[in-house]
């Protein structure tokens, strides 16, 4: 004879048994997510305070950039051109940046050592920045100079120049090559504005918003499209002010253009530690 009473009972057993465990291992489960959630928490924060700390770190005293072997790839971008005519004063944005951008090829031609490169196919041609900084990526150069002029309704004048923000790639050695860019005007004769002749811009709803060079955050807008986009150390100049006679005099008539051409290529020879030549070749 069966017990069935026996094996009725036995199944409920079983069965409340394996509803436990069930929940033994749900808990467990719950546990280990939990575990993994907060290491991976921890490990996440820890990667982005590394990164933070990185890429708000200015170039040390013995920074160099990784430059290789030449030739060296340098894109040269003439600010505004085209039907866009940039600011306007003693003279006009676009023929100063023209000017300065040709002078400027002439000695990188001259040099084995580089490859200069434009970001447009001519100065008559309109492009939009992200135009010009799709070109600029398309050539794969090593390092990128946008020439532009500044202008004020007061009196003002002198030379700032904008590298790669805080957090964005290439930052330390944008901020390098504006050192050098800054210095070399200094020593031709131009006072430089902020720190050191260094400053950031950032876009607040359409708005400019200059921060200077020891503001290390790292923000969520954006800079100037070209240095935005660029996927190589990049920095944009402001030669002098074309509302200045002064500066004009200086850094934006024809000699002024000359004298700022050979400044550019000088810092470029040191961010890439070549030797510049003397002269242009005939």
């Amino acid at each position: 004879m069966l017990n069935w009473g026996r094996r009725t009972k036995s199944k409920h057993e079983k069965k409340k048994k394996f509803h436990w465990q069930l929940i033994v291992v749900l808990i467990a489960v719950a546990i280990g997510l939990a575990k993994a959630w907060q290491i991976g928490s921890v490990w996440i924060d820890a990667r982005n305070a590394i990164r933070e700390a990185s890429a708000t770190e200015e170039p040390a005293e013995d920074f160099r950039p990784d430059v290789g072997d030449p030739p060296y790839t340098v894109a040269v971008d003439a600010g505004h051109g085209g039907d866009d005519p940039g600011a306007t004063g003693l003279i006009v944005e676009r023929d100063m940046t023209a000017a300065t951008s040709e002078a400027l090829l002439s000695w990188l031609r001259s040099d084995s050592n580089y490859i200069p490169v434009t970001t447009r196919d001519s100065y008559d041609v309109t492009a939009t920045p992200t135009e010009r900084a799709k070109r600029s990526n398309s050539q794969h150069p090593d390092l990128l100079l946008s020439i532009h002029g500044n202008a004020a309704s007061t009196e003002a004048s002198g030379f700032e120049c904008y590298p790669i923000t805080p957090g964005r790639t290439w930052h330390r050695e944008s901020v390098y090559f504006a050192r050098l860019l800054a210095s070399g005007m200094e020593a031709a004769g131009s006072n430089l504005r902020g720190q050191q002749g260094i400053r950031y811009i950032y876009y607040e709803n359409g708005v400019k918003v200059l921060a200077e060079a020891n503001d290390l955050r790292i923000r969520e807008e954006e800079t100037f499209t070209l240095l935005e986009e660029s996927r190589c150390p990049a920095v944009l100049a402001e030669q002098c002010f074309v509302t200045s006679a002064e500066d004009v005099d200086r850094f934006g008539d024809q000699d002024g253009c000359q004298l700022a051409a050979r400044v550019y290529y000088e810092a470029i020879c040191a961010y890439f530690g070549t030797q510049p030549i003397v002269s242009l070749e005939e």
